[in-house]
């Protein structure tokens, strides 16, 4: 579905890996002009500024929507397979990064529970991967600086928009970032913070077809700040995928 062309790391203050034309460009053209439309959304505004739409934020659109459009629907079941699980797991081990997980798998004979525990006493994990369309408006669209919540531990963040419909000037990348008082670097809880009470490290620009990876660790600090785009300017679309350790 995807292929990591020329991946680039910088492994400080945490992991992060990107590359650019992420999807093969037939597939990326279809997939960003079948984009959801906003009216699919909930609108997230605890989180600074944003609207999602997954299987925990109006779901029944979700579902709907994927089972409407085939592209969608066979990247999601790719998603949802474990073979996405093992391939990022792998990927990243190559890259130095290994996050010493053993993923736990149970065959349906065993009640899931039981499983859960014999997981644990193994030392395995149960994972899963989750599928969210994410959309900031261009007119102030941002998330807060924070690290995320403990029980993710990668992030995929794919840009959505179609080549030529986003001007790189007007904002919208991730930024890596750093509280300006280091005695709250540490945050494993996800704590979110103000924009004028970090430090921006390093920025990446949000390109048509690009994918940013990044690891969940306890200083994994990132934002996105205020979109500054005309009126009239497209949202800022994007997909993310999240592995997650399920509690």
């Amino acid at each position: 579905m995807f292929s990591w062309n020329a991946p680039q790391f910088d492994y400080e203050p945490y992991p992060v890996c990107y590359a650019n034309n992420f999807f093969s460009e037939v597939d990326y053209l279809t997939l960003a002009q079948s984009y959801p439309e906003t009216e699919l959304f909930q609108h997230m505004p605890t989180l600074g500024e944003k609207y999602s739409l997954s299987e925990r934020n109006n779901s029944e659109n979700y579902h709907r929507f994927l089972t409407q459009e085939p592209l969608w629907g066979k990247l999601h079941a790719f998603v949802k397979s474990e073979r996405f699980i093992d391939d990022t797991l792998a990927f990243l081990k190559d890259a130095n990064i290994d996050l010493g997980l053993k993923r736990h798998r149970y065959n349906g004979r065993l009640g899931a529970s039981r499983a859960s525990l014999l997981s644990r006493i193994k030392g395995r994990q149960e994972l899963s991967a989750r599928f969210e369309f994410s959309a900031m408006s261009g007119q102030g669209g941002n998330i807060r600086p924070h690290t995320d919540s403990p029980n993710k531990l990668i992030t995929f963040v794919i840009s959505m928009n179609a080549p030529g419909e986003w001007n790189e000037a007007w904002g919208g990348g991730t930024q890596v970032c750093l509280p300006k008082d280091r005695t709250k670097i540490y945050n494993h809880v996800n704590r979110y913070m103000d924009f004028e009470d970090v430090d921006v490290i390093k920025s990446y620009g949000f390109v048509a077809n690009q994918c940013l990876l990044f690891i969940k660790t306890y200083n994994s600090w990132h934002q996105v700040t205020p979109i500054n785009a005309p009126p009239g300017a497209p949202l800022r679309k994007t997909l993310t995928i999240n592995i997650e350790q399920l509690i």
